[in-house]
């Protein structure tokens, strides 16, 4: 079995892979994760799963490390993103590669081995991110905006009497109440600015991509956009389990 351990900026994102198979998913909190919480959490988790291989997948230097210490204390075999990366093999046109975010990279690696090209992943975690899979099969960049939760947050943060409200999908664009309005400004102001930058990247890159949305927010967005192909929450740690799975076949 596989630990794959997504630590993104909000939540980490724990899963066990029986092949390619998810048994067991978790969704950790990153505010409310002591080290005391991680050491159980993992402790209960290697005594009732035979785990062979972990792979750590991270976007917070600091939360990666206490989780190292623990797999260390464990004495438990882990691996990371850098260890890895060279069975891949990507090509990319991104200037700095050191700079690009372990999670974007495995949305690309796992998009190209399952598609090959022509592909933009767009992933609704706490940044929404947009990359882009060229139609030679190169990682030719993207886009990274605000995410949904964290503009939610910030909105109310720095306004007066604006509430902090839930995402949701919307079916009205003219709001009956504030609530209403900002839940409607959310959801239509976050498909109208994807549809736009899908459509300027289309002409900028005079390519018709498919699209892959990914992360906690994008089950919302199901019909939304053309040219959809997979709404998959776990897409980034089943690109982390492929990853793992490629390596150990390489031994």
């Amino acid at each position: 079995m596989n630990l794959t351990v997504d630590i993104g900026n909000t939540n980490v994102m724990i899963c066990i892979f029986k092949n390619n198979r998810i048994i067991k998913h978790e969704k950790l909190n990153v505010i409310n994760l002591t080290k005391k919480k991680q050491y159980n959490f993992f402790k209960k988790l290697f005594l009732k799963y035979k785990i062979l291989n972990i792979l750590i997948s991270s976007v917070v230097p600091k939360v990666s490390e206490s989780f190292i210490e623990i797999f260390k204390k464990l004495k438990v075999n882990y691996f990371q993103i850098k260890n890895l990366l060279q069975i891949c093999k990507l090509k990319t046109n991104i200037k700095n590669k050191s700079s690009i975010g372990d999670d974007r990279l495995i949305n690309i690696i796992y998009a190209k081995h399952l598609f090959e090209k022509s592909k933009v992943i767009i992933d609704f975690g706490t940044a929404t991110t947009i990359d882009v899979l060229d139609k030679k099969g190169v990682y030719d960049g993207g886009v990274i905006t605000p995410g949904i939760d964290l503009s939610l947050k910030s909105l109310q943060m720095g306004t007066a009497k604006l509430p902090l409200v839930k995402f949701k999908k919307t079916n009205l664009i003219v709001g009956k109440s504030t609530k209403d309005a900002i839940q409607s400004g959310f959801f239509w102001g976050y498909v109208s600015m994807i549809q736009g930058l899908i459509h300027k990247i289309q002409l900028e890159k005079k390519t018709e991509f498919q699209i892959i949305l990914t992360g906690g927010n994008s089950k919302y967005f199901k019909g939304c956009f053309e040219n959809v192909i997979n709404i998959d929450e776990y897409f980034n740690s089943k690109g982390l389990n492929y990853l793992t799975n490629t390596y150990f076949k390489q031994l």
